[in-house]
């Protein structure tokens, strides 16, 4: 779900605006049709999320929309915030940078540009780059996002109960990650809270007016403060929210407190970000100093002994990496002995310190930003190593599928898991699929 539009919508619709959200991939329209709706609708601003991968073609839609409709087109996100000269010069009118709901609404209000804070336009041909909208410190004044013109029926995860939803517990991340994109270009390198009570009240709100089966804090990492989730926890117990949720953890944000609270409260999987098996690599991304392998065997046990499932992610291409660390992170992934596993090879984004090492290395290899993704729309790497091609990365996201997924010892405990899970069974069959599609192609 496009969380964040949600929000900027429900901004703009409670400060009087007439607004609609389009997803246009979730409803599965293509560009025809949603011109047809954006026609009907006659916008006076058109916010597009874009990014890197798709700069160009949402740049050549926001030409179109302008053309057909008159409205001002605006563009949202990490690439617009990260170069928001470049992504003018795709096809937009406006960029708004950072953190966009208050600066949409400015732009609704009417303001002149010159008056509207966090974004960038061009003026008789010169750049102007206004100053920054500040972070919003008081999240509780945010009104809940605008579901109620999203497909939410349509929101589907294989690891999730479906169809589920986002909810944002707060903003921001305090950790120093060298690839995340998010702390470093939107939402501050902090971690801004909403209260437990304006979260419990949200939860309430999604039960009494939708049909979601389940939530994912889709916060950098939800327990990163200790006070902070037990009171959230406590609270849910206590308010009888019976709602299943899920979270995103680091390895050193829990203990067995934290996981035994988190399940009594709901929480049925965690997503860890492990990143990889190699403490030099963890070293080289900045994951932090208590962010180790040792750490990470620990945060597994926490949580695997309170019954929560964990879906661990791994990431290929950090500086240092080798074909070597990388089969010994696959050895440590399998050793880990998770219930999902995701490998990736790393995306350097724009304005992000990894994008800018590289850059300065000259490992970067890519003419156009669509060639973040391949013909079929997956990530492919635009970077190489003196000792690590692109073509070895790409084999061994494979290898690392094949070698964590088609062990007997996971096969069998998969089945015995989804023997007693009905639901879980009808999801898994259609990812195994998936991915049994894409593991044969090398």
């Amino acid at each position: 779900p496009p969380i964040m539009l949600g929000y900027a919508t429900a901004v703009c619709r409670d400060a009087g605006h007439k607004v609609d959200l389009i997803d246009a991939p979730a409803l599965e329209i293509e560009a025809d049709e949603t011109m047809k709706r954006l026609m009907k609708f006659k916008p006076d601003y058109a916010v597009l999320l874009t990014s890197t991968a798709s700069v160009q073609s949402d740049g050549a839609f926001a030409k179109e929309i302008a053309k057909k409709t008159g409205a001002k087109t605006v563009a949202v996100g990490n690439h617009a915030t990260a170069v928001p000269e470049d992504t003018l010069e795709h096809g937009f009118d406006i960029i708004a940078r950072g953190e966009y709901e208050y600066t949409i609404r400015e732009l609704a209000s009417g303001k002149k540009l010159d008056a509207v804070a966090g974004i960038s336009f061009k003026k008789n041909k010169k750049l102007i780059h206004n100053k920054h909208q500040p972070l919003i410190k008081n999240l509780d004044e945010l009104p809940f996002p605008a579901l109620e013109f999203l497909p939410n029926e349509k929101y589907y995860s294989a690891i999730y109960k479906n169809p589920f939803t986002f909810v944002l517990a707060g903003r921001g991340c305090p950790h120093q990650c060298i690839y995340c994109a998010g702390p470093q270009l939107m939402s501050g390198r902090g971690y801004r809270f909403r209260s437990p009570e304006n979260i419990i009240k949200e939860l309430k709100h999604l039960k009494k007016h939708y049909n979601f089966k389940s939530v994912l804090f889709n916060d950098d990492t939800l327990n990163v403060n200790k006070k902070h989730i037990l009171e959230l926890c406590d609270l849910m117990v206590k308010e009888k929210v019976n709602m299943p949720w899920a979270a995103y953890s680091r390895v050193d944000s829990v203990d067995e407190e934290i996981a035994r609270a988190m399940k009594r409260a709901g929480c049925f999987l965690v997503k860890i970000g492990y990143e990889s098996g190699c403490e030099e690599l963890l070293k080289s991304m900045k994951k932090g100093a208590r962010a180790t392998t040792e750490q990470a065997r620990k945060a597994t046990k926490f949580f695997k002994d309170a019954g929560i499932q964990i879906h661990g992610t791994f990431v290929f291409g950090m500086p240092g990496e080798t074909v070597e660390t990388i089969q010994r992170t696959i050895n440590f992934a399998k050793g880990l002995d998770l219930d999902f596993v995701q490998f990736s090879i790393a995306q350097p984004y724009p304005g992000t310190e990894f994008y800018n090492y590289l850059k300065e290395k000259g490992y970067l290899h890519f003419e156009r930003w669509e060639d973040y993704l391949d013909d079929c729309g997956c990530i492919k790497p635009i970077f190489e190593y003196p000792d690590l091609s692109r073509g070895e990365m790409k084999h061994w996201i494979r290898q690392a599928y094949r070698e964590y997924y088609l062990r007997p010892h996971y096969i069998f405990k998969a089945i015995k898991q989804r023997l007693t899970n009905w639901s879980l069974m009808k999801t898994s069959l259609r990812s195994a699929w998936s991915l049994l599609q894409y593991i044969k192609e090398d």
